[in-house]
């Protein structure tokens, strides 16, 4: 069925399935980028533990580059789709050119503020002395291709919103599987460390851009890519939008930073051990929220498109299977986090002593429990976010996701005063089950209310 006709034509559980599935797949294999990397150097022969620390020390610097992908494709995805749904392929077309602009500008002011300010950033997200090598070692390369990272991410985005989300599916796994395969090599056969495991991944992260790129350019892609009509007026209007979703993300790697901050305060003088459980914790609950995030993103140009065509009927039970789909998923990692999380933690530690398995899975299942007791909910707070963003309504989106991020910060900062260590966990799921449970209710109030309106034409 041709991209369009999924959109249009289909019904909205055949397109919902069509759409979220694949995109759903395409975040979950995505999030291998991190969880190889994690893997392949906590079982490197020597250093792993403080290497693994290190690297899990730079995961808020990563996740901060990330959200700026978001600013813009996540800006620019839904206004993109709105003009398909509108047949606006000229407005379409400039929105996604001002879009690449606007990510070439940010790669360049990252890379320079990153490079130029990295000891003191990594100190202030939680390194120690011990690790700070390896922190160093890690981002400094990681940095340096940040173009790569932003593109494969940014570039995907304008594939989904064509309805070719297997299409961007397969993007991510040949990025994917690149990174395994040059994260082995470079990291025992030729012995490199975490400088090979961030090599690695900036090549996959080149791989996966290059064949975004190629067919977006091609006569595949139902709006080739253009290298005119810039303007300011598109890019406010881009990051208007996109701020919602950066937010979100940004604001991940404060509560990142904070929660290794308080780790190191609550650990009775055993913070290596807990940022290195920390690290793995932080691969388990991406491969929860991504996908939960590729759900609401892959079924975002369904809605999009179809609220630009005037079909809030369409929207509404588009939505509703959206959310059938996430929470199903929701409900199978629920299940996962709370009985069966030992297996996943087991694959970190292959090659560590008895003494130092035992105390890392001594800690760490409790650790995950605590941590993800909110993913219950979690696809209300994800499908509704989203889906107010994709509707133009980022606004009210932004005011849902903050009040879930202060709630985190607060919780994690005053719980431990009470519960230790334990509280610096506790403090996300409360919030988790608290934000969505205000979420979920403030959507049903609005979004009847956000079909009725008709969408403007502006850019």
């Amino acid at each position: 069925m041709a991209s369009n006709e999924l959109l249009n034509k289909a019904h909205p559980l055949k397109a919902m399935l069509a759409l979220t599935i694949p995109s759903m797949f395409a975040q979950f294999v995505n999030i291998l980028y991190g969880v190889v990397d994690k893997l392949f150097i906590a079982n490197m022969q020597s250093g792993s533990g403080l290497a693994l620390a290190g690297v899990g020390i730079c995961a808020p610097i990563t996740t901060l580059i990330t959200s700026f992908t978001y600013l813009i494709c996540q800006g620019a995805s839904p206004l993109f789709a709105t003009r398909l749904g509108q047949k606006d392929y000229d407005d379409a077309k400039k929105i996604m050119a001002n879009s690449f602009l606007l990510l070439v500008i940010i790669t360049v002011v990252l890379m320079l503020v990153f490079l130029i300010f990295k000891k003191p950033l990594l100190y202030s997200f939680g390194a120690t002395p011990n690790n700070f090598e390896y922190a160093s070692d890690y981002i400094t390369i990681y940095v340096l291709g940040t173009f790569f990272c932003l593109m494969s991410l940014g570039l995907n985005s304008f594939i989904t919103c064509q309805g070719k989300s297997t299409r961007a599916m397969v993007t991510v796994i040949i990025g994917a599987l690149t990174n395994i395969l040059l994260d082995y090599i470079f990291i025992f056969p030729f012995n490199m460390g975490v400088k090979g495991a961030a090599l690695a991944t900036i090549i996959a992260q080149a791989a996966s851009a290059l064949f975004a790129f190629s067919f977006l350019i091609s006569n595949k892609s139902i709006i080739k890519m253009s290298f005119k009509g810039y303007s300011l007026k598109y890019m406010k209007k881009i990051m208007k939008i996109g701020f919602c979703p950066f937010i979100i993300t940004f604001t991940d790697s404060v509560i990142l930073i904070v929660m290794n901050k308080m780790v190191s305060i609550y650990a009775d003088g055993n913070a290596d051990l807990y940022l290195t459980i920390n690290s793995i914790l932080l691969s388990f609950f991406t491969l929860i929220s991504m996908p939960f995030s590729g759900i609401s993103l892959g079924g975002q140009p369904f809605l999009s498109y179809n609220y630009g065509a005037s079909e809030p009927k369409r929207v509404r039970k588009g939505f509703i299977y959206e959310l059938m789909v996430c929470y199903i998923y929701g409900i199978i990692m629920f299940i996962i986090s709370m009985f069966y999380s030992k297996y996943f933690i087991k694959l970190f530690i292959l090659t560590k002593t008895e003494e130092v398995q035992n105390a890392i899975l001594n800690v760490a299942p409790n650790i995950i429990r605590w941590y993800c007791l909110g993913v219950i909910l979690l696809p209300f707070q994800w499908c509704c976010v989203d889906t107010l963003v994709g509707l133009g309504h980022a606004n009210r989106a932004i005011i849902f996701s903050l009040i879930r991020k202060i709630l985190t910060v607060i919780f994690t900062v005053v719980f431990p005063i009470f519960l230790g260590t334990k509280g610096c966990y506790l403090g996300e799921s409360v919030s988790d089950i608290i934000s969505s449970t205000i979420t979920t209710i403030g959507f049903v109030m609005i979004f009847p209310k956000i079909l009725k309106i008709k969408v403007k034409h502006s850019a």
